[in-house]
């Protein structure tokens, strides 16, 4: 017979079992991240598969922003090599002014356009010979700016001679006489500007053309009869695709450019982003179907979501010129470069180079009567998107601050080329033939039709049903354009 002691006894065995069978089914406490991902286990290979899938899209969106600006320059070089033909000395000048049929962001149709595209690898060293009173600048081509040339730069508008050093150059150097700059880039875009002067009936280009033609363009080394004549053909009256790629060759162009330049001239961070889609220098790019499929739905993608930002506007109103006006910054109070006081702007960057092209110090810095200032409109004085099918107007109040020239200009809302209709130039400026009010202000029009009353040569026809901005150029812009003592009104709609 059992005792009570016996029963004590049993009573502990079965406690002492049953709480290491509690124990082995109890887990230990795991840390927030395997609770997070998958209780610390594997994920199943579908949804890692589809987990790296996006991964690499998210990167190849991430790529567009890194190198769109140098996309765009390598757009503009193709373009322009397809047509005219490529070599240090081929300099394409549009003689006739540019148009509506050179698409280009944001091209400016009221000065003489000399753009040309050097390639230091192939060449070394090479001397531009810049005339008097160009206004330019010299860039790698990720758009940074090398230097300003003319008024804003070192030859102080006097012209002079422009040494440019391939990345990286230890090689010897004369001992003086030039302006001397090293490029990050193998390649570097020449952009020269020349002034019109007031014709009889409209702009004399005849001086702009002669002076662009003075530019000069050769090795540092070469010998004077060896040097390649210059060619200047005319770029104006012919149709001209200058705009970086929208499908898969966006990716292939780039491929090419990464092998073509050195490691140093793209940032290590942006060079992984590039590894990571397999864009790596001097290796196979082999993207697999998938990665294919990806990358296109990344170059459909990424230019809408810049788009979208450009559109809804930013939350800091940096990119706003006025209190009281509609006017953008296209810079949004940025350097040249597009730092803000504690961050790189890669939203503004991108912004910028979906439709224009060409930033530098002399576009951004508050040079009184130089420089040049570019208040841009989307939208009329009710804060509607312009739309081509409308009729609208508008004032310039009298004692415009622009010492060298102003302009006016309809452009694309998407990519910044000019609008397209059977008047090619969409464009006013100073030396036209407009009418003025009896207090020296100007009133232009914009609309499908000449709005009822408005004078002729006051009106830019529009686009009909495509949105389109207005850009307002002030070359040589005066202290009231700083002051905010004038300002340009609004657009303002007439035909409702």
């Amino acid at each position: 017979m059992k005792t009570l002691k016996d029963y004590v006894i049993q009573a502990m065995i079965v406690f002492v079992m049953l709480g290491g069978i509690l124990n082995a089914n109890a887990q230990e406490p795991i840390t927030p991240l395997m609770e997070q991902i998958n209780g610390g286990n594997w994920l199943d290979e579908t949804e890692a598969q589809e987990l790296l899938d996006e991964l690499y899209y998210q990167r190849a969106i991430q790529a567009y922003y890194e190198m769109l600006p140098a996309m765009n320059t390598i757009g503009m070089r193709d373009g322009s090599e397809a047509v005219f033909g490529e070599g240090f000395n081929v300099l394409p000048i549009w003689k006739d002014r540019m148009d509506s049929r050179t698409w280009v962001p944001t091209p400016n149709a009221d000065v003489i356009y000399t753009m040309g595209y050097l390639d230091l690898k192939e060449t070394g060293p090479l001397v531009v010979a810049a005339p008097p009173k160009v206004i330019g600048m010299f860039t790698d081509f990720f758009q940074n700016t090398l230097t300003d040339v003319g008024l804003a730069g070192p030859d102080k508008g006097k012209g002079g001679l422009y040494l440019l050093l391939p990345p990286n150059y230890d090689g010897p150097l004369p001992n003086g006489g030039y302006h001397t700059f090293e490029s990050s880039t193998n390649n570097v875009f020449l952009f020269f500007r020349t002034l019109f002067k007031q014709g009889d009936h409209g702009p004399d280009v005849t001086e702009a053309v002669a002076t662009a033609e003075k530019t000069r363009v050769y090795p540092l080394w070469e010998e004077e009869k060896n040097i390649k004549p210059m060619q200047f053909p005319n770029g104006s009256g012919q149709y001209i695709n200058m705009m970086y790629e929208t499908d898969f060759d966006f990716w292939t162009k780039m491929k090419e450019f990464v092998d073509y330049e050195p490691y140093s001239a793209i940032a290590p961070n942006t060079r992984g982003v590039l590894a990571s889609l397999g864009i790596i220098k001097g290796k196979p790019f082999n993207p697999s179907a998938t990665q294919k499929e990806l990358l296109v739905k990344a170059v459909e993608k990424a230019p809408k979501m810049i788009l979208a930002r450009r559109q809804m506007g930013r939350e800091d109103k940096r990119d706003l010129y006025y209190h009281d006006r509609q006017y953008n910054r296209v810079w949004a109070a940025s350097t040249s470069d597009f730092e803000q006081e504690s961050y790189l702007d890669i939203d503004q960057r991108a912004s910028f180079m979906q439709m224009c092209y060409s930033s530098a110090p002399a576009m951004v810095v508050r040079t009184i009567d130089g420089g040049a200032k570019y208040p841009v409109t989307p939208k009329d004085a009710d804060g509607e998107f312009l739309n081509g099918s409308n009729q609208y107007k508008l004032h310039l109040p009298a004692g415009i601050p622009a010492q060298l020239f102003w302009a006016v200009t309809l452009y694309n809302a998407t990519d910044g080329s000019m609008t397209a209709t059977d008047d090619l130039m969409p464009s006013i400026n100073q030396y036209n033939d407009y009418k003025k009010n009896k207090d020296g202000s100007v009133d232009l029009y914009f609309g499908p039709t000449l709005p009822k009353g408005a004078p002729k040569s006051n009106f830019i026809k529009s686009a009909e049903g495509r949105h389109f901005m207005v850009a307002v150029r002030l070359f040589g812009t005066g202290t009231e354009f700083f002051d905010q003592t004038w300002k340009p009104d609004d657009v303002v709609r007439i035909d409702k």
